[in-house]
């Protein structure tokens, strides 16, 4: 996923999804990934930073 187009945008919340999150935080987490890949053009491409994002249930384990 190289561009912020709706189809690519849709296939990276579904990621999200299936890690535990709702629609709405995973559509946040999505977009702040593609902010990450377009600041750093010659970086780390979506996909990397959608891999680094833990399962919800981890990340509220670690969070208390």
């Amino acid at each position: 996923m190289k561009r912020k187009t709706y189809g690519n945008v849709m296939k990276a919340i579904k990621i999200i999804q299936k890690k535990g999150y709702t629609f709405d935080e995973a559509s946040e987490i999505v977009l702040k990934c593609f902010d990450n890949a377009e600041a750093n053009p010659n970086g780390c491409s979506v996909e990397y930073y959608l891999d680094k994002i833990v399962a919800k249930e981890e990340w509220l384990q670690c969070k208390i």
